[in-house]
């Protein structure tokens, strides 16, 4: 290691040291044991999710509430560009300029954005070996988790980190649900669930209080996933293909999506692709977080297969590129549901034997089915009997253990041919998802 690149390692320590970490917007933890990370930790998340901000919170965990010095962590962003001349044979080196700052090796070790490291791979499997606690990072525009499976040979945990749930914006803004739900803060709650529904829970854009920055956000984000983790990672060649299918993508939230339909659709307007290059065009879409794919309920794979597939996507503020926002709340309702499915790496599928059901939960650890549940806006007069029977004939089906029908905000419980299916609104499902989940 040069001297220059060594002086400049100590710098980034002993300023790493001094100053203080940046004020956070806490994100939930309550699902990880930080206090010993038996395998390396990964940190899962699309672009613009702030994971830096969550290694941070967790850094603040240890300090503040696990009695860990700061001195036995040791943090590196590779994508600081003082370290560009930073090979991987200088790790150990690193590491004695460490012990020579502090008198000891560190304990954790924080790695930010370690795809910048040639062989990362092999240099975090050796720290494994020497049972270090190893929390890492990585932008999803450069790095897939397949390639992280495949490297890191199941030694490895990991964090799905997505934009705010709605339960972490309560928690952000200090609403305590034993508090509103039967009073007049209520109207708090409902307040604050309506601005989740139209922008989502991106921390920059819950950080920002005029709506036409928010918009500017949207739109740069958005160009930012096309053009930097579509087009380049994927060196797309056909880019009108491309467009199309995201904008189609955009349109056909929480619908089904048929890839022979959509060929049929581009033939129309004279684009020509493959229905295979298609299908690859949406596992890149999948892969960059933009969009939450899922098969038709089946006791047949071929039948998963050969079958349209449902998508949603990421967050509900992408909704606003695509639809009027005011005319499809239900669809909304729906494509929140599927994220906080995704988000707490539930198995679901949409079920449609002649009516449909829009979500059917299956065990993590095995074939069976223990949860249906249907999305509407609300129940009234003109869609209680629809509803419901779209839900029995899933019941029936699948021998389900827990029904429910969500609503923006209705609560009741209805005793249906034996059947007792729950009502409650999409909030407080969220709220409550452990709890109903795990029953």
């Amino acid at each position: 290691m040069e001297n220059s690149l060594r002086r400049t390692i100590k710098e980034i320590f002993e300023d790493w040291q001094k100053k203080s970490l940046p004020k956070l917007l806490l994100r939930d933890t309550s699902k990880i044991n930080i206090k010993k990370f038996d395998n390396i930790f990964a940190i899962i998340w699309p672009r613009r999710a702030w994971k830096t901000y969550f290694m941070y919170q967790i850094i603040e965990d240890l300090i503040n509430n696990q009695w860990i010095d700061k001195s036995d962590i040791l943090f590196i962003d590779f994508e600081n560009y003082k370290l560009l001349e930073l090979k991987t044979r200088d790790i150990g080196e690193i590491f004695t300029i460490f012990h020579e700052l502090y008198g000891k090796y560190p304990k954790y070790l924080f790695f930010d954005e370690i795809q910048n490291l040639t062989n990362w791979w092999r240099v975090l499997r050796s720290f494994h070996n020497d049972h270090y606690n190893i929390i890492v990072s990585w932008s999803s525009s450069k790095l897939l988790l397949t390639e992280i499976s495949t490297e890191l040979r199941g030694r490895y945990s990991h964090k799905l980190m997505l934009p705010y749930s709605f339960k972490e914006l309560l928690k952000i803004n200090n609403i305590i649900l034993k508090d509103v739900e039967y009073s007049a803060k209520k109207g708090n709650l409902l307040k604050l669930f309506e601005e989740y529904m139209e922008y989502g829970g991106f921390p920059a854009v819950v950080n920002t209080e005029n709506n036409s920055e928010k918009t500017a956000k949207l739109e740069d984000y958005y160009t930012t996933i096309f053009y930097r983790d579509l087009l380049e990672r994927y060196t797309i060649q056909d880019k009108k293909a491309l467009e199309y299918l995201m904008k189609y993508s955009l349109s056909m939230f929480s619908s089904q999506f048929s890839l022979t339909k959509f060929e049929q659709y581009l033939k129309s307007q004279e684009v020509n692709v493959t229905k295979t290059t298609l299908s690859k065009y949406m596992d890149y879409i999948k892969e960059s977080f933009f969009i939450i794919e899922w098969t038709k309920f089946s006791w047949s794979p071929k039948v998963q297969i050969v079958n349209p597939k449902k998508i949603y996507l990421i967050d509900p503020w992408f909704i606003r590129l695509g639809i009027n926002y005011t005319e499809n709340r239900w669809r909304i309702l729906e494509n929140i549901v599927a994220i906080e499915l995704f988000r707490n790496e539930q198995e679901f599928c949409y079920f449609n034997e002649g009516r449909e059901c829009d979500f059917v939960i299956k065990h993590k650890f095995g074939i069976e089915v223990t949860h249906a549940i249907q999305v509407t806006r609300e129940l009234e007069f003109y869609n209680k009997e629809r509803e419901i029977q779209w839900l029995l004939k899933a019941l029936e089906t699948c021998k389900l253990k827990e029904w429910y029908i969500l609503t923006y905000n209705q609560t009741d419980k209805l005793e249906i041919d034996w059947y007792t299916i729950h009502v409650i609104p999409v909030w407080k499902w969220i709220i409550d998802f452990d709890i109903i989940i795990n029953r």
